[in-house]
């Protein structure tokens, strides 16, 4: 009898994005979101990735990522995003949703199941991981300006004491 082994394969998400993923997947599971508990599994199982930069080599929130699932010949391109930001499901993906839980920290080539809102199992495999470049930059331009507009406020709080 041959016994095949499989072992998910390795996560790598950015301290940033695990710590709010872990807040919405806490948050999530609390309100009884059904892949609340398969994205909380996954985040437990994730290598911190501390750098300034989330990996370039893995999904990521606001991230694009290119994939299919099962053995389809379509692919597929999606933002990957948190639920609040996800407007557009053309483009864009929640990371709450089964497939984006499944997706998010996975580095390109690899293949991961997941149970889908209609209770299949289905196998997403990622082809390729692209950083959301504007969206980063918005996020750094944001805090620069809390950081400018603190320093103003102190300097402020000091002349007027």
């Amino acid at each position: 009898m041959n016994v095949v082994h499989w072992a998910p394969p390795p996560l790598h998400i950015w301290v940033p994005d695990l710590q709010r993923l872990q807040r919405l997947a806490d948050s999530a599971e609390s309100a009884g979101h059904p892949a609340a508990y398969f994205l909380l599994s996954e985040l437990n199982r994730a290598n911190p990735y501390d750098d300034s930069e989330p990996p370039a080599f893995a999904v990521s929130v606001n991230s694009w990522v290119t994939f299919y699932v099962d053995d389809s010949n379509t692919v597929q391109r999606r933002l990957l995003v948190l639920p609040e930001d996800c407007v557009d499901a053309g483009t864009q993906l929640s990371v709450l949703s089964p497939i984006g839980a499944a997706l998010v920290g996975l580095p390109e080539g690899s293949r991961m199941p997941y149970v889908d809102f209609d209770g299949e199992i289905k196998v997403v495999t990622v082809k390729t991981v692209r950083a959301n470049r504007k969206s980063r930059q918005r996020e750094i331009t944001a805090a620069i300006c809390t950081a400018l507009l603190l320093i103003v406020w102190i300097a402020l709080a000091s002349i007027y004491k």
